[in-house]
């Protein structure tokens, strides 16, 4: 019974880890940029590569 409690633990500790590392894999590319903190000259750039 011990036993099983404990491959159990490994198991969850296992996807633990796993899932961590794939949010933050995710969270490097979710980082929003808002108009109001660019610049003018990059605004521009960004009007220029659309039209």
């Amino acid at each position: 019974m011990l036993y099983q409690i404990g491959l159990i633990l490994m198991l969850v500790a296992l996807a633990l880890i796993i899932g961590k590392r794939f949010k933050k894999t995710d969270s490097d590319n979710d980082q929003l940029i808002y108009e109001d903190e660019m610049s003018s000259e990059e605004l521009n750039k960004l009007d220029d590569e659309i039209n």
